[in-house]
């Protein structure tokens, strides 16, 4: 019994460590987003917060099943039944908030395709609306139409290669020129609703981790009693 709390405790360790480094990651690379919505730092603290108890509950199973501590192990199943509790709420709030997360996300696209501006180099919108298109396959807010009503007589590049690509057609090619015969056909779909899907997906995935990982945390409060009984 101990082998199996050691082997859920060691899953919770890779879990915290990777939850700790994401958030630091995001707190980092926030700034990067001020141009488009506002810094989600809020999010990335609540990301190293989880982090820090996922790593904290896993080292009381570790100390509590390796001394032998029922006092520890009470902690354990104790916290790790609060923090099923979190989960399950935490994905009950996603399910219920995912029309208002997508708000604000195509809000988010709509005024970065706005800001987008292909003179300057340095605007630190442009990557990220690169980005977007060509990994979505979408075009413009609402479709490619968007660019063109900007007086634009093609769209920017990413809208039909990859923006990262330096060399062959996509160095040479045009992307949706009204002008050119030759031009490439850009994506059809808008960015706003191809964003839409893509969050709706992911809010529900992450929804089913969240209730998926309590299960686990159950489990392992299980086994933890049981060894903690075994211990009296």
């Amino acid at each position: 019994m101990k082998f199996i709390l050691f082997a859920f405790n060691f899953i919770f360790v890779v879990i915290g460590v990777t939850l700790i480094s994401l958030g630091a990651y995001l707190l980092v690379k926030s700034k990067d987003f001020d141009q488009i919505v506002e810094a989600p730092d809020a999010a990335a603290i609540l990301v190293i917060v989880v982090g820090a108890v996922t790593f904290l509950i896993a080292f009381l199973g570790c100390c509590g099943a390796s001394n032998e501590s029922s006092c520890m192990l009470t902690l354990y199943a104790v916290i790790v039944g609060l923090v099923f509790i979190a989960e399950v709420a935490g994905a009950i709030v996603l399910l219920v908030y995912t029309q208002q997360i997508t708000d604000v996300a195509r809000n988010g696209v709509t005024n970065a395709i706005g800001k987008y501006d292909e003179i300057d180099p340095k605007n630190p919108v442009n990557g990220f609306v690169d980005l977007l298109q060509y990994g979505l396959k979408c075009c413009g807010a609402d479709s490619k139409n968007d660019w063109y009503a900007r007086g634009r007589s093609n769209v920017p590049r990413s809208c039909c290669f990859d923006p990262i690509e330096t060399d062959g057609r996509s160095r040479l090619g045009t992307c949706g020129d009204r002008q050119d015969p030759n031009t490439s056909t850009p994506f059809s779909q808008g960015c706003t609703q191809a964003l839409d899907d893509f969050l709706r997906l992911f809010t529900g995935l992450l929804a089913g981790f969240l209730i998926f990982a309590g299960a686990i945390k159950i489990i392992a409060a299980c086994f933890a009693c049981s060894l903690r009984n075994a211990f009296v």
